[in-house]
């Protein structure tokens, strides 16, 4: 048996979050946009917004909560963040199989298989669209693939995140460098207050 019944229908997820008039729900993942100045003006009314909050930027999360007004409290590894729902959208990841024999025959009707399509074998992407209404969209890096949605399981914003955090040590450690230089910054600004 295939994965059709195990990938969450990665075709019908991205169909479905596309239509107008969208509503999250709790448990579903979802990206932070990845610009500050629209972050700070969308975060008036709903929440504000704190410096701290520069670390989710363009960073997926899962929804714990929607509150009465309907903002969401979007759960990140660090903390759970109050957010204007016009702020994130939703995101969808799978994993590719990693058998290159699978994907190859499973790619016949599909796109077909590329060589340079070894790079996703076994890797976490993200959904970002479907093609010719039966296939999944993915994007890995900067490269675009169509792959049959058979080929793909749904996988989580964590798994996602903690594969990123394993190719990319230098902005794991950019990260710390910006952490540090905040710190410094409010610490700087309160002792000369």
């Amino acid at each position: 048996m295939g994965n059709a019944h195990r990938n969450g229908n990665a075709v019908a997820l991205v169909v479905r979050r596309a239509a107008p008039g969208y509503k999250f729900s709790v448990g579903e993942t979802v990206k932070v946009i990845g610009d500050v100045g629209k972050l700070k003006s969308l975060q008036v009314g709903h929440g504000g917004f704190v410096d701290e909050m520069r670390f989710i930027l363009g960073r997926a999360g899962t929804v714990a909560g929607i509150d009465e007004d309907g903002d969401l409290r979007v759960e990140f590894k660090e903390r759970t963040w109050a957010l204007n729902p016009a702020a994130v959208t939703p995101v969808c990841y799978v994993r590719v199989t990693g058998d290159v024999a699978e994907l190859q025959r499973l790619q016949v009707g599909h796109g077909g298989f590329n060589e340079e399509m070894r790079d996703i074998l076994g890797r976490v992407v993200e959904v970002t669209g479907i093609a010719d209404g039966k296939d999944v969209r993915v994007q890995w890096n900067d490269s675009v693939w169509t792959v049959n949605p058979e080929a793909v399981t749904k996988a989580s914003a964590d798994e996602a995140e903690e594969e990123e955090d394993e190719e990319n040590p230098a902005e794991e450690l950019a990260k710390l460098f910006l952490a540090a230089a905040l710190l410094q910054a409010m610490a700087d600004r309160s002792g000369s207050s």
